[in-house]
C-alpha cells in the first residue's frame, strides 16, 4: 500500500512540475516523434495552449486536448500562464486547438485539384500531401549508417553563424497550400518511380534538412524524367531534380549538396516572398476556417489560382544571380553541417559548366552551361575561407551514391 501511495505522490508531482505552453506559429505540426519525417497526427492552431511532457535539443512531446504528440521547439512560445506577454493571443472557446489530419489534408488537396484541372497539373499528385518514401526506422538506420564513428552534433557545430540566411522562415498554411498547387504541376511534365531511387535520395535530403531551420517541416523529394539538367522548389518544400541533373552529379555530397540548394530557396523564399507579403489581404485571417473546406468546388477564388501561377513561373525560371549565389553558399554549408564533402558542390557546376550540348540545354533552368556565369569562383572562395574545419570529417560517399544511381 505504502508503495502504491509512494508512486501515485511520484505521478502527482510529475504532473504538477509539467510547464504549460503556448503555440506560437501558424500552421505547427504535431507529430507522432521527434522529426519532421513521423506521420501527422495534426495541425496546431497558434495560440493553442499544450503541456510540455519531454523536451529535446530540437523537438519537444506535448499534450493538447487529449492528445500527445511532437512539436517542434521553435513553435513554442513560453508560458501559457503568461499569456499577457505573449504575442499570440489564445483561442476562443468555440474554436479547435487542433485541426485534424483529414481536415488539413481535404484542404490543400481540393485546392490543388481545382487548380491542376486548369493548368494541367497531374491529378495523381494529390496522394503526395502525406506519402512517405521511408519508414522512420529505415531513415534512423540509413542515419546511424552514415555518421558511423562520427558525431553529428560536433560535426554541426562546426558551423554556427549564417548571416545571408533567412532568420525566421516560416512555412504556414497559405504557403503550404499554394505550394502543393505549384508541386502537382511541376510533376505534370512527367516523374521517376524508381522507389529505391526516391528513397534514397529522400533519406539524403532529410539529412541535410535537419541542418537547416526548416528542420520541422517535412520536404519530400522526387525526380523528374527530363533528360535536361534542371532542378526547381515549390514553396511548401517539394523539391524536383531531373534524371538529366541527377547524371551529372558523381556523389552522395553532390546530391547533398544540389538538394541542399534547393532546400535554400525555400528557406530564402527565393521568387515569391514578395507575394507572401499579399497574404494578410487574401487569406491569412481565414486560414483555418478555409481547412474546413475539403471539396474542390470550395475554393474558387481567382486570385489564389492567380498567385499560385506566379509561385509556379517563379519555381520554374531562371532566378536572379544573387539568389543562385545564396542558394550555392547555403546549399554548401547544410551539406557540410550533415557532414559532407562542400567542395562536390563545386564538382557538379563544373561538370554542368562543360556541358554545352544544346539538345540538352534548357532555356529557364539554373542547372545550365550558361546559367553558372562566375558561381564557381565564388562558391569555391566561400568554401575555402568559410567551410574548413575539421575536413577530415566531410565524406563524399560515392560508392553508396553509384550502387543507387549506377
Amino acid at each position: 500500500m505504502r508503495r502504491v501511495v509512494t508512486i501515485l505522490m511520484m505521478l502527482t508531482v510529475f504532473m504538477l512540475a509539467q510547464e504549460d505552453a503556448r503555440i506560437g506559429r501558424d500552421n505547427t505540426h504535431l507529430r507522432k516523434g521527434p522529426g519532421s519525417f513521423y506521420p501527422l497526427i495534426g495541425i496546431l492552431q497558434e495560440g493553442a495552449n499544450v503541456q510540455i511532457v519531454v523536451k529535446q535539443t530540437a523537438w519537444t512531446k506535448v499534450q493538447c486536448g487529449g492528445m500527445s504528440g511532437w512539436a517542434s521547439n521553435n513553435a513554442l512560445s513560453g508560458s501559457s500562464k503568461a499569456a499577457s506577454g505573449l504575442s499570440s493571443p489564445g483561442i476562443p472557446e468555440d474554436r479547435p486547438t487542433m485541426i485534424s489530419r483529414a481536415s488539413a489534408s481535404g484542404a490543400v488537396r481540393g485546392f490543388a485539384m481545382t487548380y491542376w484541372k486548369k493548368h494541367a497539373g497531374n491529378l495523381e499528385f494529390s496522394d503526395q500531401y502525406d506519402a512517405a518514401f521511408f519508414q522512420p526506422p529505415e531513415y534512423e538506420k540509413f542515419r546511424e549508417e552514415t555518421y558511423r564513428n562520427r558525431k553529428p552534433e560536433k560535426i554541426r557545430k562546426r558551423y554556427r553563424r549564417i548571416k545571408i540566411e533567412n532568420k525566421e522562415p516560416e512555412i504556414d498554411s497559405y504557403l503550404e497550400k499554394l505550394g502543393f498547387a505549384v508541386a502537382g504541376q511541376i510533376a505534370g511534365s512527367g516523374l521517376e518511380t524508381n522507389q529505391a531511387q526516391l528513397k534514397y535520395v529522400n533519406m539524403v535530403g532529410n539529412l541535410v534538412l535537419e541542418n537547416t531551420p526548416l528542420y520541422y517541416y517535412p520536404f519530400k523529394f522526387y525526380i523528374l524524367s527530363d533528360e535536361r539538367a534542371v532542378a526547381y522548389a515549390a514553396p511548401n518544400g517539394m523539391i524536383f531534380l531531373s534524371r538529366g541533373l541527377l547524371k551529372i552529379v558523381e556523389s552522395e555530397a553532390g546530391l547533398a549538396c544540389v538538394l541542399g540548394h534547393e532546400i535554400a530557396h525555400v528557406v530564402q523564399q527565393h521568387g515569391y516572398s514578395e507575394m507572401t507579403k499579399r497574404k494578410t489581404q487574401i487569406v491569412a485571417g481565414d486560414a483555418f476556417d478555409e481547412l474546413e473546406e475539403a471539396l474542390p468546388d470550395g475554393f474558387s477564388d481567382d486570385e489564389l489560382d492567380d498567385l499560385a501561377f506566379q509561385m509556379f513561373e517563379a519555381a520554374t525560371s531562371r532566378r536572379q544571380t544573387k539568389y543562385e549565389d545564396e542558394a550555392d553558399m547555403l546549399g554548401a554549408i547544410y551539406a557540410y553541417r550533415a557532414g559532407y564533402e562542400p567542395n562536390d558542390l563545386v564538382n557538379v557546376l563544373k561538370s554542368i559548366e562543360s556541358m554545352t550540348d544544346r539538345n540538352f540545354w534548357h532555356p529557364e533552368s539554373n542547372w545550365q552551361y550558361d546559367a553558372i556565369g562566375d558561381r564557381v569562383e565564388r562558391v569555391s572562395a566561400f568554401i575555402e575561407k568559410e567551410l574548413d574545419k575539421s575536413p577530415n570529417w566531410n565524406i563524399s560517399n560515392r560508392q553508396r551514391f553509384r550502387l543507387v544511381f549506377r
